[in-house]
């Protein structure tokens, strides 16, 4: 029987995202997925800045431009494909792209690599979860080669389907909506394309669009009259497609069609079994949060189930998990939504006026880049679900500091995985009390400081965090003490001197205690 600390079901990369972030605190972590390579076919297309910070500070992905390409614009198009608005993503500050184009093979190839150089995980291809028997301490998992794996937590990161949720008793409650959407992924040699995504709003057929160099996606909606083995035909591709590119100038790598759904599972944690990604949640394409959701998913819980493993925290924190993450789910399911009802108005007079108050809006000076910003899912944590210091759920900026050893960096390259602890105007140790040293030791806390230290008589420092330069002010200004949880969100923003019951109180509250 194999030991360990997590298994993971489900390599995907929301699976691949888990695994790594435990595997890079040392957690022993065993991943099982039945497929013996990455799926090869494009599926997500589209994520947004906040994800693409967390999955280029993971092992294997720094390298952005390997798997991803800037979106440089996002249009809704008429039926004669003029442009009713044109929004161009602005970057926030977080040292990557507002949104980029993916390729998810790519990238999921890219996690793996990573997670291959951790040395605390393991790796069963061509596996997958049979069994599940809860005990007090562990979960005993029989895998379908007749093996058994004792892990002392269990994660379903094995897509809409899910074998865990399902052996868990979990229901999946919600909707699928019986509309179906043929969509044909193609390579091009084309090289001078602006990488853009565009919502065509032609009640004929509603068409959303995408464009990258040497890359083109195209998802066409049905009719209810229309067959979709006939409509995924050869032939029947070439003509749709016909009205943007040669057919002849592409190579087709996938034709398919879905039909989508707006599903919760009851609850995300069961004991010593909890649920990720698809596993948890199913939402509407129209939004381009699906895969974006997960991966949040991911980096919420695997902190979390680090801490719990190494005797920081209660199991009690792993209930914030959901308490946070579910609310925005929902929020990005009901946005979902509602942007599927625009695009797939069939009613022609409907369609005319929607065109029309979308060329009115856009018309307003300032609007379509008020729009772009406002279009991103709010980096912050829903109301009342982060703790009780002031700040908390705020997510820290990402800004380019000053160092006395280096050039500008980005601040997250020194931060690490862990917590952190950052003085705005004051050093965080200084005036700290026991309890709040105590508290620094124990989480490994990074310290940093915006404020030089001050001489000691005998010529040392007096405090001890790192010097930074924030010339921008970019973190915001002081005297204020932010503590930082390893997924980069606000504990809080507090005054110095940095105390140890209100540290403590704040991580409590992560429990909803």
């Amino acid at each position: 029987m194999t030991d360990v600390d997590v298994l993971v079901a489900g390599y995907g990369p929301v699976g691949a995202v888990l695994t790594a972030l435990l595997g890079r605190q040392g957690v022993r972590t065993l991943v099982v997925d039945p497929g013996a390579e990455p799926y090869p076919l494009p599926r997500a297309a589209v994520l947004d800045a906040e994800v693409l910070r967390i999955l280029v500070n993971l092992p294997g992905a720094a390298d952005l431009d390997r798997w991803a390409v800037e979106v440089r614009q996002s249009r809704f198009l008429a039926p004669d494909r003029r442009v009713l608005i044109s929004m161009s993503p602005s970057a926030d500050g977080s040292g990557v792209p507002a949104a980029a184009l993916i390729d998810q093979p790519v990238l999921e190839a890219a996690l793996r690599e990573g997670v291959d150089t951790l040395p605390e995980v393991a790796v069963r291809l061509g596996r997958s979860v049979a069994t599940l028997a809860p005990a007090d301490d562990h979960v005993r998992v029989g895998l379908d080669d007749g093996t058994t794996v004792r892990a002392r937590w269990v994660v379903g990161c094995d897509g809409g389907s899910s074998t865990v949720r399902h052996l868990a008793g979990i229901p999946f409650e919600g909707q699928t909506y019986a509309v179906p959407w043929l969509v044909v992924d193609a390579e091009t040699d084309e090289v001078d394309v602006e990488a853009s995504t565009s919502m065509v709003l032609d009640p004929r057929r509603p068409l959303v669009t995408m464009a990258s160099p040497g890359r083109r996606r195209w998802e066409w909606m049905l009719h209810p009259h229309e067959d979709p083995a006939e409509l995924s035909r050869p032939e029947s591709v070439r003509r749709l497609v016909a009205g943007w590119v040669d057919p002849d100038m592409i190579r087709i790598r996938r034709v398919t069609v879905f039909t989508f759904h707006a599903r919760q599972a009851t609850r995300w944690r069961q004991g010593r079994i909890l649920l990720a990604g698809d596993a948890a949640h199913l939402m509407p394409p129209f939004a381009g949060q699906g895969l974006a959701s997960g991966i949040r998913d991911a980096w919420s819980l695997g902190w979390r189930l680090a801490e719990v493993l190494d005797g920081r925290a209660g199991d009690g924190l792993l209930d914030g998990y959901e308490r946070e993450r579910r609310p925005h789910v929902a929020e990005l399911i009901r946005v979902s939504l509602g942007v599927g009802r625009v695009l797939q108005t069939r009613n022609r007079a409907v369609s005319a006026v929607l065109r029309s108050l979308i060329r009115a809006v856009a018309a307003v000076p300032g609007v379509p880049a008020r729009a772009a910003r406002q279009g991103r899912p709010r980096p912050a944590l829903p109301r009342g679900t982060a703790g009780v210091l002031p700040g908390a759920g705020r997510m820290l900026p990402n800004p380019l500091v000053g160092t006395a050893a280096s050039g500008p960096v980005r601040l997250d390259g020194l931060l690490g995985g862990g917590w952190a602890v950052i003085g705005l105007g004051c050093d965080p140790v200084v005036g700290a009390d026991v309890g709040a040293r105590s508290w620094l030791a124990a989480h490994e806390a990074v310290t940093l400081t915006t404020e030089a230290p001050e001489p000691r008589p005998d010529g040392g420092p007096l405090g001890g965090s790192r010097l930074i330069e924030d010339a921008a002010g970019a973190l915001g200004a002081g005297p204020t003490v932010l503590v930082v949880r390893p997924d980069r969100f606000l504990l809080g923003a507090v005054p110095p001197p940095l105390r140890g019951q209100d540290l403590d109180r704040a991580c409590r509250s992560l429990a909803g205690n």
